[in-house]
């Protein structure tokens, strides 16, 4: 299927995009929702993976768009919502948008292949995945196994999204500071949503849970607590941190290209007897 992923955090955005080509579908991506459009002007897409909240123009905004549209070259795009707000209001905003199916964040394989295969008339792929369950960091080997089946094994995926990460994740943090530091509970909501993004990813519910409140004490502008959120943000990603640094080959690329490699054997040499 031709498929068009709308999400504004790279690191989303690309594991999705790998995954969706991995199970052989044409895939693109845009960053926002009037990059979408611009999309779907110039190409016959069937399906479109919609982030609710995007710069520009959001997902629900863009959806409505999408629906007004007469489409020359066929049917309108199937619009699959994505959000990290999960409640059942989060869901009826975004069908009541015109989406026509609902995925919460962090995206599970399983359940977008299982929808993509209702969408192309096929049976759905069994064995190729499996459900994660719902866990916190507890452990190295849940973070292992995690990151292990979302991205279906794929070493150097796996590897470009824990450097996304490790570089990233600290910047938007001293955003979040920054943006405290001036009352900007705009800057803090935006700050607070990117992070959300990025670290579901790797199952941390508690770093997540605080991103989420944090986005929501910057909507508000009330900014009671926020203070307290960011410094329990803030512990969690340095947890987050220490268990990443321990994981091989993740985190040693170089160490782990050497330990796949043969050491050389000596090279045996006839031994030869002296003449007398």
């Amino acid at each position: 299927m031709r498929i068009l992923v709308a999400e504004d955090v790279a690191e989303s955005r690309e594991l999705l995009i790998e995954l969706l080509r991995h199970g052989g579908h044409m895939v693109a991506g845009v960053s926002n929702g009037r990059e979408a459009l611009d999309a779907l002007e110039n190409n016959a897409y069937e399906v479109v993976f919609m982030d609710e909240e995007m710069p520009l123009v959001n997902g629900l905004d863009t959806t409505r768009a999408i629906r007004r549209r007469k489409y020359g070259h066929g049917k309108r795009p199937i619009i699959i919502g994505m959000s990290g707000n999960t409640a059942e209001s989060d869901e009826r905003r975004c069908l009541d948008a015109g989406m026509d199916a609902f995925m919460p964040k962090p995206i599970r394989m399983p359940e977008v292949l299982a929808m993509l295969a209702v969408l192309s008339r096929r049976p759905a792929e069994t064995g190729s995945a499996s459900e994660p369950a719902p866990m916190d960091l507890e452990s190295c080997a849940d973070l292992a196994a995690r990151l292990e089946r979302a991205t279906g094994g794929n070493k150097n995926l796996l590897r470009s999204l824990v450097s996304n990460l490790l570089s990233d994740a600290p910047k938007r943090l001293s955003a979040l500071r920054r943006a405290l530091e001036k009352n900007d509970g705009e800057g803090i909501a935006s700050a607070a949503h990117a992070l959300k993004g990025a670290l579901g990813l790797f199952g941390a519910d508690r770093a997540v849970q605080a991103a989420r409140n944090l986005q929501l004490i910057g909507r508000s502008g009330q900014l009671d607590g926020a203070d307290h959120e960011l410094g329990a943000l803030e512990e969690e990603f340095r947890g987050l941190q220490r268990k990443l640094a321990t994981l091989e080959p993740i985190s040693n690329p170089e160490r782990a290209g050497k330990a796949d490699k043969p050491r050389p054997q000596p090279i045996s040499r006839p031994t030869t007897k002296p003449r007398r």
